[in-house]
């Protein structure tokens, strides 16, 4: 390996931390810094002051980082994913969680056909639109001291609900392609229920074993080796069946929390994924789509990233402030809600990276969505945090009923 390639992944990992920092002290989350260090980096800002810099804008190792980083990403929000707290406010999350994808995917689907974008795009857009960022979600709600509360206890229900659904729906886009018949992504949807069904199957016969080997693991490296060689093994199985290999590490990611919740190793199985992916890949990860930016493309399509940026914002505000109010949830607080499930973050670029890379979308359409996702992400925590003190003072917001003794008890018993 070549000595500029490491002084490549130092520099990018060094930039990005130190934004991320910076951006973590305003109230932000620490991805805004990440993007912002791959926009400054990139060859359009940076590449334009110095020349020479074309081998790490093209570096396939790079590349290959920013792959891992993705799978390590998903297996990382699949651990953040508890099934009981999705259950626990299933009725008001999934009321806000539907009208909040169908409002914002009708008016991201009308937006592609008034651009005049087709087929895989123009669905690809749409569903842009609706998705939220379940990771970013749960990072600001812990960081902000406010997770048990009954309003974070409906926003992660309902982020939850909605990513579940949207990565069904993205997986089944990205596997289909734009060339795709009708047979052939009935095809692939039979082959997403497969997946799950045999998920399920796993962690309903499978699944007690690996607790068993867990449990006689002294150390957490041994663990953590276990959780990410099934991690891979999920992700290749998806990959057979034709569907992103990711999605199969977020499936292994929900199936080893409720494995491990409760072993004493785990914990320390958690502070390793956390820092490898958090402190390592994912930032690479993030850096990179910050290089894919066009700023040029972006000014040739000015009309499109307000319109898109209008509707990702209003569309989810308006589509989950709706339910949230006929549900009975106050003015403040529905506004609290509404305005953490318009962030974007991971999710929403981890699909549009692979889009781009599949051919799905062009340069131009990626350069729009990674800038919408930059301010719905930058605006979510700042106006999140606005109506929840105005809640407070209002008296809207009531303690969660156990959301954190919840998330502490194993599914199995030891």
């Amino acid at each position: 390996m070549e000595l500029s390639i490491l002084v490549y992944v130092l520099l990018l990992i060094a930039f990005a931390k130190a934004l991320g920092e910076a951006v973590s002290r305003v109230n932000q989350p620490p991805i805004v810094g990440e993007l912002l260090a791959g926009i400054i980096l990139g060859p359009f800002i940076l590449g334009e002051v110095f020349a020479g810099l074309e081998d790490m804008y093209s570096s396939q190792f790079l590349s290959d980082l920013a792959d891992l980083g993705i799978l390590f990403l998903m297996l990382y929000v699949g651990m953040e994913f508890s099934p009981r707290n999705l259950f626990s406010s299933s009725w008001k999350g999934g009321s806000i969680a539907a009208l909040g994808i169908v409002f914002p995917l009708g008016l991201g689907y009308y937006l592609a056909i008034l651009f005049g974008f087709e087929g895989a795009e123009r669905a690809f857009i749409a569903l842009a639109m609706a998705v939220t960022a379940l990771p970013v979600t749960i990072r600001i709600l812990k960081d902000m001291d406010v997770i048990n509360t009954r309003t974070s206890e409906t926003i992660v229900s309902a982020a939850l609900i909605t990513d579940i659904a949207l990565l069904f729906a993205m997986g089944i886009v990205l596997g289909g392609g734009r060339d795709a018949s009708p047979y052939e992504l009935l095809y692939l949807a039979a082959g997403f229920i497969m997946f799950f069904v045999l998920a399920f199957l796993i962690g309903r016969y499978v699944v007690p074993h690996i607790y068993k080997l867990l449990r006689r693991m002294q150390t957490g490296e041994g663990a953590f080796a276990v959780a990410i060689g099934i991690a891979l093994v999920f992700a290749v199985l998806a990959e057979r069946i034709g569907l992103p290999g990711f999605i199969g590490a977020f499936v292994a990611g929900v199936l080893l929390r409720e494995t491990g919740t409760g072993l004493k190793v785990w914990a320390r199985v958690e502070d390793i994924l956390s820092g490898v992916t958090l402190g390592f890949l994912a930032p690479i990860f993030f850096v990179l789509i910050g290089f894919s930016l066009d700023f040029d493309a972006v000014s040739r399509n000015l009309p499109l990233l307000v319109a898109a940026t209008s509707i990702a914002i209003v569309g989810k505000v308006a589509g989950s402030f709706i339910p949230a109010r006929l549900l009975g949830i106050g003015g403040n607080e529905s506004m609290a809600i509404s305005s953490m499930m318009m962030g974007k973050g991971a999710m929403e670029l981890v699909f549009a990276r692979l889009a781009l890379e599949e051919g799905l979308i062009g340069n131009e359409v990626f350069s729009v969505l990674v800038l919408m996702g930059f301010v719905s992400t930058f605006l979510a925590p700042v106006m999140f945090s606005y109506f929840f003190k105005r809640a407070e003072r209002a008296g809207e917001i009531q303690p969660a009923s156990e959301l954190g003794a919840s998330e502490s008890e194993p599914l199995l018993p030891p």
